[in-house]
């Protein structure tokens, strides 16, 4: 039995032990396993009393080994307890080392990872792949876009991507878009765009070799796509092709038998078998689905975006498809359910009334007669493609031909397929610069880049990169002394004779008829070229005072030129 003598003596030893554990672990770093304990008190305690005895009984002898043996497991039990600390210690030491690598590691990897995408996509920009790109822009209405998305992805067969373009939504719409991923791409805009703004945006994304511009209220239905790039294939002259549906203004709305979504499915599948007799050339297709080329696109460009929220724009691009020289045709055997003008309708009917009457307005304004313009473009389309005289009527048979006809003329060098491109709509002499400033002159059909500051008086217009791309280059102007100013002052010019001019005008003056000064002209090339509007005239910054009176005799007595048109509006800076 211990004796409180024995007692006391033994926690002196613990703490000793403990004090020699905690010194050991200092001199020895963190193992533990080496650890001797230091009980050198126990032996001077021992010999002294054998000292003092001269013998020991073996009972004592028997309490003095326990009490060590307790002595021993108590010092190794806080040498253990030390080493467990040190342990642990040296572990949250390695994991910190670890976590650090491993955020090293990632930014090495993250920068190599973007780095590459960087190189792949420069190396990648501008090339195309034989598929059709879909644009379907979209604002506060996440279920429908849902649905519409999902109609692609289970009706269309051939290869495509999608391009979603969000307008700013408050309702989660870009969130549950990038949540599906697979074909699906996304352009949340930091603001609404409206209509033709969106659509810009996904088609500098686009990269296939066709696309669609496709609303977001509407449900594709099997071979929807197939028909429709049969029907653009039909004939090379056609360059948009729309399908019909149950819900449209004009002839793209057709009597449906269905009244509920589910059941149009059934109809669907029987009214889109492959029909080609159900193509038909047409006046008008509203952009709630188009089919065109990469090509058309580049000839004709962006929709305008001087249009608010949406309606009219569809009919501006349309006015300048058919300038360009392409027909637009009906695949009577794609249909498509629309729900019809969702978001158009959630502005509410007097909101809807303002916008739909403010982009009437700018339509009449920037286009004047946009019918009897298409019409006039289409004669002198066919005067240069047959050689006849202005004021001369054309021979032959010169009826539209039928798309129907399975012709086989892709390719062909029929100059009745010289398609124009918008620059060939736009004035002599102007001054055009991108959204990154660089300013060129429009000289001869070539664009001249100004490599000296742009000259006092000048206001270029921006017109977008890829309008500026399809111009010709031409030698750029290096010298103020080669940059004519632009629009020509009245006293720049003069009614004497210039040389290779008949008529005593300088190239590229604004004139108009005594009697008609709301209609401006542009003297290029002996040609009188009209501005189709005085907003197109305005929009290349000429006013009354560039404008030189001359007789209507004087006017009619020359050949007419393109008209000029004016540029689309493009508020968007990445364009």
């Amino acid at each position: 039995m211990n004796t409180p003598d024995q007692h006391r003596g033994e926690g002196r030893h613990g703490r000793n032990n403990k004090v020699n554990a905690r010194n050991v672990v200092r001199r020895k770093g963190h193992s533990h396993l080496n650890i001797i304990p230091n009980i050198s008190t126990h032996s001077d305690n021992r010999r002294s009393e054998n000292n003092r005895n001269g013998s020991i009984s073996s009972e004592k002898k028997a309490n003095r080994r326990a009490t060590q043996h307790n002595v021993s497991r108590s010092a190794m039990a806080v040498l253990h307890a030390a080493g467990r600390r040190s342990i642990r210690k040296s572990r949250r030491k390695g994991k910190g080392r670890r976590t650090a690598k491993g955020a090293r590691l990632y930014k090495q990897g993250y920068t190599r990872g973007y780095n590459e995408g960087v190189r792949q996509g420069q190396s990648s920009f501008g090339l195309v792949f034989e598929g059709v790109s879909i644009i379907i822009p979209t604002y506060n209405q996440r279920d429908y876009v849902l649905q519409c998305v999902s109609s692609i992805e289970k009706h269309t067969p051939a290869p495509y991507e999608i391009i979603v373009v969000d307008n700013a939504s408050k309702d989660g719409t870009a969130e549950a878009m990038l949540r599906k991923g697979g074909m699906v791409r996304v352009a949340a805009l930091n603001q609404n765009r409206g209509f033709a703004g969106g659509v810009n945006h996904g088609l500098m994304m686009a990269r296939g070799r066709h696309i669609i511009v496709l609303n977001n209220d509407t449900l594709v239905t099997p071979g929807w796509l197939d028909n429709m790039m049969t029907c653009l294939a039909s004939d090379p002259k056609i360059g948009v092709v729309g399908p019909v549906t149950n819900y449209i203004g004009g002839d793209q709305q057709i009597e449906v038998p269905y009244r509920e979504v589910e059941e149009m499915w059934s109809f669907a599948a029987t009214h889109n078998r492959p029909d080609a007799d159900k193509h038909r050339i047409t006046d008008r297709l509203v952009g709630f689905c188009w089919l065109f080329s990469r090509e058309l696109l580049e000839r004709v460009g962006y929709l305008d975006e001087g249009y608010a929220v949406g309606n009219f724009e569809d009919d501006d691009w349309i006015i300048r498809v058919k300038l360009a020289g392409y027909q637009l045709a009906v695949a009577g055997d794609a249909f498509i359910h629309h729900f019809g003008s969702v978001s158009m309708k959630a502005l509410g009917e007097q909101d809807f009334a303002v916008v739909n009457k403010d982009n009437e307005q700018f339509y009449s304004q920037k286009w004047g007669d946009p019918h009897a313009l298409v019409a006039e473009t289409s004669r002198l389309a066919r005067q240069l493609t047959s050689g006849t005289p202005s004021g001369q009527q054309e021979e032959g048979d010169t009826t539209p031909m039928d798309p129907r006809q399975r012709i086989s003329t892709q390719g062909s060098q029929d100059p009745a397929l010289q398609f124009r491109h918008s620059y060939d709509f736009y004035p002599e002499g102007s001054f055009l610069s991108d959204a990154k400033g660089d300013v060129y002159t429009l000289t001869g059909g070539r664009r001249r880049k100004l490599n000296i500051p742009v000259p006092r008086g000048i206001s270029p217009v921006q017109v977008a990169k890829p309008d500026l791309l399809a111009i010709p280059a031409g030698e750029a102007l290096i010298s103020a002394g080669d940059v004519q100013g632009w629009p020509r002052e009245p006293q720049q010019v003069h009614t004497t004779a210039v040389h290779g001019s008949h008529n005593g005008w300088a190239e590229g003056s604004i004139v108009a008829a005594v009697d008609a000064f709301e209609i401006r002209y542009q003297i290029s090339g002996d040609k009188r070229r009209r501005f189709v509007s005085v907003y197109a005239a305005e929009r290349w910054g000429v006013h009354s005072e560039h404008i030189i009176s001359v007789s209507a005799d004087q006017l009619n007595a020359m050949e007419e030129g393109w008209p000029i048109i004016a540029p689309p509006q493009l508020l968007n800076p990445d364009l």
